[in-house]
């Protein structure tokens, strides 16, 4: 009996060890790229950040006044607090940048069917795949454990919570891994995925942190209410790994089990134990995408053969038997600014994504109106134009990101494709190529850029006609802001195309142009927001040099006056400098954005031909 059970126990054990510690994807992957620099860069960058975050933060509460132990303490559980937070938020993003490309870049490198050929399981090459990348991520976590223990030295913070942190952390990594290992191994294509994927990640965290904080719905009604920040835990902190990181940190107090033993025993422990559940929760979730993505490892309709459901799909779309036809297209004068613009070569030029987008804008712009138009509402004029500014904000991040990651993919994909070479064996010169990409992407968001635009209109229309006590939207605003989103639309277009032509891949090109988009909107929304902030009636001249301080300092420039008496006063001194500031500034980005494109023209072939001799 034992010398039965012994080679079965040895094959399990076999078996166990090269599905994960000797998985040869990881090992291959984890050997090859650990050796590389830039993943030196990142890890050094990361911890830079925490050490820095850490550093001021203990600075500032050491320095500031008269110091004791206890306020020490206060400012170590201040810091601890700051840093969970970055680095959790670090983690939501750097977590599906690793595991996003891990299935796309090997089919962009025509290597997926030959690893499909080896005797690889499917499980091997899933689970291979995501640890390969979380790898990473997982280090890179580990890796600041020791600046989170420095916090434990005036006391304030305990080790149990630096655990929990990680561990929210650490769930979170596998979760987002889990889910973009599944997105890629599922979807068709590699051009939509990974805008997709962050774009559903963000609105996911927005919107359950804002119904949970916001609302009083989810409340639980059991649990106390914070003396110092006055929140009340909400029955959506386990779903959500900021909320349940407040628990953690103490700035939501969950109920003791025995305040909510009258539930049952998921309810109870979803109440009283919001971060462990939370953790215990995206752990199964994550185990459940991992063995869905194994099934589609070797789908046949991914290979290109109908699967039965597209047969029958195929029956339904065919209509009429005999010929079929369609309407001609009516193609424009320059044929790449079209095929950019209408056809699917535009990541968002069709699809429910883009129509999903301009209808939840509309929603929102109807929403304000209807409760801005309803007396005793509580949304005054200056409510209104506060929440208008913010949704504008929003609609644009959403419109820069769908810009920049089509245009990072429009060159990659043609190189990829090899329809870039095609071309370039055609009469059409670099300048008519680059043109045409600017042109057809700029004019695929225009659609997107109208909904603020009509929604602004509306707003300043309605109260002209009106004529209330005070205006919510100047009439003329929906021209200035119109203008101005059109613009830096234009030079977040520049930039996905700038890395699209020097990149390769459409992974590394849409990775890099994103994060260059969101690291210098955030510097230039903090540098210039500093001065900006504070600066009166010429804020509205100086505000459109940067995206979002354009919208909130041509929409809501009452936070750069002291008080809101001296807003009303300089109404006309406002709109004026307001005119005035943004024909500068488009003026001056215009010029920016045709330098920029005369410069990619110039040094289109000299980059083209490097690439084809590597």
């Amino acid at each position: 009996m034992a010398a039965s059970s012994s080679p079965l126990l040895s094959r399990l054990l076999a078996w166990f060890w090269y599905l994960l510690p000797a998985n040869p994807i990881l090992v291959r992957v984890v050997f090859a790229m650990s050796r590389r620099s830039r993943h030196l860069w990142l890890r050094f960058g990361y911890l830079a950040v925490l050490f820095a975050v850490v550093m001021v933060m203990l600075l500032t509460r050491s320095t500031a006044g008269t110091v004791s132990l206890a306020d020490l303490a206060k400012g170590a559980s201040v810091t601890f607090m700051v840093a969970s937070i970055t680095q959790l938020g670090l983690m939501c993003f750097l977590a599906p940048v690793f595991t996003a490309g891990a299935i796309t870049q090997e089919r962009d490198s025509q290597t997926f069917n030959i690893l499909l050929s080896t005797p690889l399981s499917n499980a091997q090459i899933v689970i291979g795949s995501l640890l390969s990348r979380l790898y990473f991520v997982l280090v890179l976590l580990l890796a600041g454990l020791p600046i989170f223990f420095s916090t434990m030295i005036y006391g304030g913070v305990t080790t149990d919570q630096i655990v929990m942190s990680f561990s929210i952390a650490g769930s979170t990594a596998v979760l987002t891994g889990s889910l973009a290992i599944s997105i890629s191994m599922i979807r068709v294509g590699t051009r939509r995925t990974i805008f997709s994927f962050f774009f559903a990640i963000a609105l996911y965290l927005l919107a359950v942190y804002v119904l949970g904080t916001y609302t009083t719905k989810f409340r639980i009604t059991e649990a106390p209410i914070n003396p110092v920040t006055g929140e009340q835990l909400s029955w959506l902190a386990a779903f959500h790994p900021f909320m349940a990181l407040d628990v953690t940190l103490n700035r939501v107090i969950a109920p003791d089990i025995s305040a909510v033993a009258d539930y049952g025993t998921i309810k109870r422990y979803l109440a009283a134990y919001p971060q462990s559940m939370y953790i215990a929760m995206t752990l199964m979730l994550s185990t459940a995408l991992v063995v869905l993505s194994m099934l589609f490892v070797r789908r046949g309709a991914k290979e290109g053969e109908s699967s039965l459901a597209m047969r029958i799909a195929g029956i339904f779309k065919r209509g009429n038997v005999g010929d079929r036809t369609r309407k001609p297209h009516q193609v424009w004068s320059n044929p790449i600014a079209w095929r950019e613009a209408v056809t699917r070569a535009s990541a968002m030029s069709r699809g429910i994504g883009r129509y999903g987008v301009m209808a939840g804008g509309f929603v929102g712009f109807a929403v304000l109106m209807y409760l801005y138009l309803q007396k005793g509402s509580g949304y005054t004029a200056g409510i209104t134009r506060q929440w208008v500014a913010y949704l504008v904000a929003i609609e644009f991040a959403i419109v820069i990101l769908i810009a920049v990651n089509t245009a990072a993919s429009s060159l990659t994909k043609d190189k990829e494709t090899k329809t870039l070479d095609i071309t370039l064996t055609t009469p059409i010169s670099s300048r008519y190529l680059i043109w045409g990409k600017l042109r057809g992407l700029v004019s695929s968001v225009i659609p997107l850029l109208l909904v603020p635009i009509i929604s602004l209109l509306v707003f300043g229309i309605v109260d002209l006609i009106r004529s209330p006590g005070e205006t919510a939207i100047f009439v003329e605003t929906p021209i200035e802001v119109g203008a101005c989103l059109i613009v830096f639309s234009a030079y977040a277009c520049m930039l996905g195309l700038h890395f699209s032509l020097k990149q390769r891949k459409t992974v590394k090109a849409v990775l890099l142009a994103v994060a260059v988009l969101l690291v210098a909107n955030a510097a230039l929304y903090s540098f210039w927001k500093a001065i900006v902030g504070s600066s009166g009636s010429l804020g509205s001249a100086l505000a459109p040099a940067t995206p979002f301080t354009m919208i909130l300092g041509l929409i809501d420039p009452v936070p750069m006056f002291e008080q809101y008496s001296i807003y009303l006063g300089k109404l006309g001194v406002i709109r004026m400098n307001a005119a005035i500031g943004t024909a500068i500034f488009v003026a001056l980005h215009s010029v920016v954005v045709y330098s920029w494109y005369l410069s990619m023209v110039r040094s289109f072939d000299q980059i083209i031909r490097k690439q084809s001799g590597q």
